[in-house]
């Protein structure tokens, strides 16, 4: 079990630092194989919040905070209360979300697709409702930061800084819903420790890394995470 944990918490912090978004969900889903969904949601929760400020703060010169703000401002309560109700989202609205944001992300990259200002609230309310029962919330995050012109380092610092405010308030809520309780501290700990190890992993291999590949690397991701997180649904 703990090889497992260092293992998909070193492969999420590389590929979130790379990309931006992915590597939360794929240790989602590998550690749902181990633990189920409901405790693999509930473990990573304390890492991935942890390994969002400390991959923030490495790209703290490229946030967007505008953009954050507007987002965070809904996401934060939207992802406590529903980690307090811990309910499922249905599979159709999970398949329909995550082909429409993708849709929005791959637009805005190849015909200048742009999300309104006056849609990034309401978009941060079901990101965080989602990511808060479901995960993967990344997968909806990151092409909405994307559609809103976004990339390279200002999308990595920026989809941290606002996933911070999914995590946080999902934390909460499990904690008040009594999902998180003192068995799952040893992982999340375990957990942590390696996402930030992937963290400083991915931040060392970017400098080596063109800004052509890692575009690819950041639109690649989005899609194969999606592909992932629609397959994986329940």
């Amino acid at each position: 079990m703990t090889t497992i944990l260092l293992l998909s918490g070193l492969m999420a912090g590389v590929i979130s630092t790379l990309a931006g978004q992915g590597g939360g969900l794929m240790a989602l889903l590998l550690l749902s194989l181990v633990v189920g969904p409901r405790d693999a949601l509930v473990l990573t929760a304390p890492g991935l919040a942890l390994a969002n400020v400390h991959r923030a703060w490495l790209f703290r010169h490229a946030v967007a905070l505008p953009i954050v703000k507007r987002l965070a401002v809904t996401m934060l309560p939207a992802s406590l209360l529903m980690g307090t109700m811990m309910l499922s989202v249905p599979t159709v609205i999970l398949r329909v979300l995550l082909l429409v944001a993708t849709a929005f992300a791959l637009g805005r990259k190849l015909l200048k697709v742009h999300i309104p200002r006056a849609a990034w609230m309401p978009a941060g309310a079901v990101i965080g409702a989602f990511g808060a029962t479901s995960g993967g919330a990344g997968v909806l995050l990151t092409p909405v930061l994307v559609s809103a012109g976004l990339s390279g380092e200002a999308l990595v610092g920026s989809t941290a800084a606002t996933a911070l405010a999914l995590n946080s308030g999902r934390l909460i809520g499990y904690t008040i819903g009594g999902s998180f309780t003192t068995r799952l501290l040893g992982a999340s700990a375990v957990m942590t420790v390696a996402l930030i190890a992937g963290n400083l992993l991915g931040h060392r291999v970017r400098k080596l890394m063109t800004e052509h590949s890692l575009h690819r690397i950041e639109l690649g991701t989005m899609v194969l995470a999606t592909l992932a997180c629609v397959a994986g649904a329940r």
